[in-house]
């Protein structure tokens, strides 16, 4: 190898066996000029594990380069022809003894492919099911408001049936739990009932007429008694009917009782004093007091 003194550009040649990894500098022997040695001798020797990794990357990149043709000529292919239903291929080993690097290639490439569109199924499927259930959902909707509306005007019409037809029941009922509430609005809703002529019925079965008596007092009948409820409920106060008659039954006077408090509170009672004016008095005359069945307000 040459040798240039870098100050007086004397060429040197040296020996490349004094070369060793301990020289450090060159000394010119004309003016004693000294520079650094920079090894510039490639001293990499190709050993056989070199050339076997130098193959190997040649045999690599020949498959790399055989995979990209043959995918492309399988995707050309296989857009022209009716897709099948592909089967997912993961991890499969390929046996590459007594294979060419072509063979071996075109394995590999046609199961990306595969792989790939059996992807695009997949998603398509997944897809189409989404699909499906989005248009399910909007018929079941669909169907839930055809049947809202028939279903609202049903409950509607069986609501106001059943508070029509158990009005009594109703009306008690909710006294027992709002007294003051029910007793304030309870002339609007029976005006309103009695617009559409649906009376309120007494309740013969827990009703009583107790301590009747009566009284002459001038040309006037005065008598007095208690209605009671022998229920466990509030009930409505009914109507009475006060009859006078003489022994053979003629009706000599009479009188309908409205009482001015709508409700008889539970195993409770109300009073009775009334007066009819008969303009004489009646020997053997008797007086009696029913309950009607039909309420009427006092209003």
């Amino acid at each position: 190898m040459l040798e240039k003194c870098l100050k007086c550009n004397t060429l040197f040649e040296v020996d490349e066996v004094l070369i060793t990894s301990k020289l450090r500098l060159f000394k010119c022997s004309v003016c004693g000029n000294e520079w650094p040695f920079v090894n510039n001798i490639n001293t990499e020797k190709k050993t056989p594990q070199n050339i076997s990794d130098e193959k190997l990357r040649k045999d690599l990149d020949a498959i790399r380069s055989e995979i990209e043709k043959k995918t492309d000529m399988l995707s050309n292919g296989l857009k022209t022809q009716p897709k099948e239903k592909l089967t997912k291929v993961k991890n499969q080993n390929y046996n590459t003894k007594k294979k060419t690097v072509a063979q071996i290639a075109e394995e590999i490439a046609e199961a990306s492919v595969k792989n790939r569109d059996a992807k695009i199924i997949k998603n398509k499927k997944q897809i189409n099911k989404k699909t499906s259930n989005v248009e399910t959902l909007k018929n079941v909707n669909s169907m839930q408001k055809s049947f809202a509306i028939p279903l609202i005007i049903f409950i509607s019409i069986l609501v106001i049936s059943s508070t029509i037809y158990f009005r009594n029941n109703v009306v008690t009922l909710s006294h027992s739990y709002f007294p003051n509430f029910v007793e304030k609005n309870f002339n609007k809703v029976f005006d309103l009932f009695k617009q559409v002529k649906i009376p309120f019925y007494a309740d013969f079965e827990n009703l009583e007429i107790e301590n009747f008596s009566a009284v002459y007092e001038g040309k006037s009948v005065k008598f007095f008694g208690n209605i009671k409820n022998n229920s466990k409920y509030s009930i409505l106060t009914p109507t009475l009917k006060v009859i006078m008659t003489t022994e053979d039954g003629k009706i000599l006077a009479e009188t309908i009782i409205k009482s001015t408090q709508p409700f008889i509170s539970p195993n409770n009672f109300i009073k009775i004093n009334h007066l009819i004016l008969t303009n004489q008095k009646y020997n053997n005359a008797t007086i009696s007091a029913t309950i009607m069945k039909e309420i009427e307000s006092s209003s």
